[in-house]
């Protein structure tokens, strides 16, 4: 047997014997992708995190409300401002279009989160009321402190809303929601200790699900 002769029968002897070593390796391959796949029972079940990151500065707004509540209070003022409130939703439906959003569509949106706010701020002063509530010390002010945080969160809320809208297109849209809301991080901002906060965040969330 010449050298040359030699030399191809060992080459494909190691080519025999690497074949199977090569299948191994990609059948290993494959099964470490397929388990790094979510499967689809868990796909359905998890939240959306668009929707999460929405709720969340949801729930920013909603905090407010107390600070919002305390001044009122110490005013003497009036809880509902209808003249005011149709002149925010004015405005708002005319920078809808910048992000994408329908007029009537972030209207309805905004228009739960103020009516949540006002439960809150309701519940409270039926508490405050029942129970003889002095005024407060340095409430936060607000037109130079709440308005603000209010005004800051309003594109926030907007482009999150926007982002959201994949999730909130689809006729799942109702538990993709109730999904995003049983999330942790979510849960824990709902505030069990603030009278009327529980009823006022089904609320606002019925400004993503009620469509």
């Amino acid at each position: 047997m010449t050298d040359h002769s030699f030399s191809t029968l060992a080459q494909r002897t190691a080519q025999k014997a690497f074949l199977p070593w090569l299948l191994y390796v990609a059948y290993v391959a494959l099964v470490c992708a397929a388990l790094s796949l979510p499967h689809p029972a868990q796909a359905q079940n998890a939240s959306d995190p668009r929707l999460v990151r929405l709720m969340g500065l949801m729930q920013q707004r909603l905090n407010l409300a107390q600070d919002v509540a305390m001044y009122k209070w110490n005013a003497k003022a009036a809880i509902d401002d209808p003249v005011r409130e149709q002149q925010i939703l004015d405005a708002l439906a005319q920078q809808a279009p910048q992000y994408g959003l329908a007029p009537r569509q972030v209207q309805d949106f905004f228009s739960a989160q103020i009516v949540a706010g006002k439960m809150i701020q309701t519940a409270l002063f039926a508490e405050w009321v029942s129970k003889a509530q002095a005024p407060f010390d340095n409430p936060p002010d607000l037109k130079t402190t709440i308005r603000p945080a209010l005004d800051k969160l309003t594109p926030q809320l907007l482009t999150a809303l926007a982002e959201a809208q994949p999730a909130l297109q689809t006729k799942d849209r109702q538990q993709a929601v109730k999904l995003a809301a049983a999330d942790s991080d979510v849960s824990a901002g709902v505030l069990q200790t603030v009278p009327g906060y529980a009823a006022a965040w089904e609320h606002a969330l019925g400004g993503l699900a009620d469509r």
